[in-house]
């Protein structure tokens, strides 16, 4: 096994990594279960080891140094990534047969859990865990972490290039605009360009220029500022379905409030995206069994 000499005792990182996010070593003692003092000698201990100064003392307030501030993102993740391993474990007890599925929320209620005892019946030997995967889990390139939740095989939009996974195209992307059945009166239902410019336009955040785009792609103009924000797709169809505005939704995805009669497509026809859905998995473990099976059946759902 490769040795680590340069990295310092897991208890100084720990008391650095606490004492800088919270501000205190008063603070850090009490997340740690120690005393002050403790925190104190261990920061100082880690101090000594790299020979770098790490906090300035003003008047006993702690300042993180040019080099704390370096160090500390990378400490907090491989902290993270440490306690979510050992949460993961003890959850499921290191369970050979579980295939932990990432996938975004919507996704993973429109798409995925409506299929998903489909494959529970052709392999009733993987047991199937679903988490989900964040957008903050997301490198600022837009790559999938699968590290970040012990992720096995993930669902993710975007171009499939991510580097180090291989990825299937499922579907692409197709957009309409919705809004709670019986939003828009009857008589303004087939004019789409007086409705997107008489009512607001829910934004989906992450994707800032979606209405822009489906303006280009339909010649449709859009006039007036955009209406409220929000950080993920079922959010903006929540707030739909709450007669906020009209919304800009995946077509793939609004099977069940399209059928439940919980939101109507105002929109003639679907205006494509520039992304598509992909299943994706690290290249280092594409021959394992249960992977395998998860993406023939997948695939096959997708032809």
């Amino acid at each position: 096994m490769p040795q680590r000499p340069t990295t310092p005792p897991l208890n100084a990182l720990r008391a650095f990594e606490a004492t800088a996010r919270l501000g205190s070593m008063k603070q850090a003692g009490r997340e740690l279960c120690v005393t002050p003092g403790a925190v104190s000698q261990q920061v100082a201990n880690l101090e000594s080891i790299l020979g770098i100064g790490l906090f300035e003392r003003r008047g006993g307030r702690l300042i993180l140094t040019p080099a704390g501030r370096r160090y500390l993102p990378p400490l907090t993740r491989a902290l993270d990534e440490l306690e979510a391993a050992t949460v993961d474990l003890v959850t499921h007890g290191g369970d050979a047969r579980r295939l932990v599925i990432g996938s975004l929320h919507t996704f993973s209620i429109n798409w995925l859990i409506p299929r998903l005892s489909g494959f529970g019946a052709a392999h009733p030997d993987i047991r199937p865990v679903v988490e989900t995967l964040e957008l903050n889990f997301a490198t600022p390139s837009r790559a999938p972490d699968v590290s970040a939740r012990c992720i096995d095989v993930g669902f993710y939009y975007g171009d499939g290039e991510w580097p180090g996974m291989i990825s299937h195209e499922l579907f692409a992307e197709s957009q309409v605009v919705v809004a709670r059945k019986g939003f828009v009166p009857p008589g303004l239902a087939g004019d789409l360009e007086r409705l997107v410019s008489s009512y607001p336009r829910l934004v989906h955040t992450t994707r800032p220029r979606a209405w822009d785009e489906w303006s280009a792609s339909t010649g449709i103009t859009l006039a007036g500022p955009p209406g409220p924000g929000f950080e993920h797709l079922f959010m903006v169809m929540e707030a739909a379905r709450n007669d906020m505005g009209l919304a800009l939704l995946p077509l793939q995805l609004l099977g069940r409030a399209l059928v439940m009669g919980e939101l109507e497509v105002l929109s003639p026809e679907a205006s494509p995206s520039r992304g598509s859905y992909y299943l994706f998995y690290s290249a280092l473990r594409a021959a394992e069994p249960s992977i395998c099976a998860f993406r023939d059946w997948v695939l096959g759902l997708c032809p």
